[in-house]
């Protein structure tokens, strides 16, 4: 190699290094990307509890869009969706779906309904299949308490019954994060302000089950 050819190989050579210091041209970021799928209960032609004109589908998508916003601020996070707008969802597809983009866990919104109007509060449910050491418990308590922590509502616990979400291996939680037919409640679900600070409990009970 001539002395023109060397020259310009050093050169080459201390630009490479100058735009890695100075971070132009940088490695790619190796940090790991968790994905979790976030469900919005119910959809289209299941329009889930319905109390005084209000369609619970309508309050579980629209927690569900906040708390997929929310997440844009955390890199190593990836958020998706079972369903985007008013659309019905087969319960066995949310699951698979889940499972087919490689999530770390399912979390499902959902707005509880009862007969007594003065039952309000949150609770978080695992599919009775679920074993005492099954990951999806501690799941349920770490949403279940991040949701209280972050709106102040009433603490119903953690609960198991027979869940669709017994149709996956996945950690997974249904998060019931309040009573249509408890009329203060009902009010607060409706609030913009109070869906986001539901978003940010569903949102921080994640962050913390994944140690993020």
């Amino acid at each position: 190699m001539g002395k023109l050819g060397i020259l310009f190989l050093a050169l080459a050579v201390w630009l490479l290094v100058f735009a890695l210091s100075a971070g132009d041209g940088a490695l790619p970021d190796v940090s790991p990307t968790f994905t979790v799928v976030v469900d919005a209960g119910h959809g289209g032609k299941d329009p889930g509890a319905q109390v005084a004109g209000v369609d619970e589908k309508d309050v579980n998508l629209a927690i569900a869009l906040r708390v997929f916003s929310l997440a844009k601020g955390h890199p190593q996070l990836r958020v998706v969706l079972t369903r985007a707008s008013d659309r019905y969802v087969d319960l066995v597809d949310r699951v698979r779906l889940a499972e087919e983009v490689g999530a770390m866990l399912y979390v499902s919104i959902h707005a509880n309904f009862i007969s007594d109007p003065s039952v309000c509060g949150v609770e978080t449910y695992v599919d009775d299949s679920r074993l005492p050491d099954d990951p999806s418990w501690s799941l349920a308590r770490i949403v279940q308490r991040a949701v209280c922590a972050a709106t102040g509502a009433r603490d119903r616990g953690v609960r198991s019954q027979r869940l669709y979400m017994r149709h996956t291996y996945l950690p997974a939680a249904l998060v019931e994060v309040g009573y249509l037919t408890c009329p203060a409640e009902r009010a607060k679900l409706l609030e913009p302000w109070y869906q986001e600070e539901l978003a940010r409990g569903i949102l921080q009970g994640i962050l913390d089950f994944l140690g993020l």
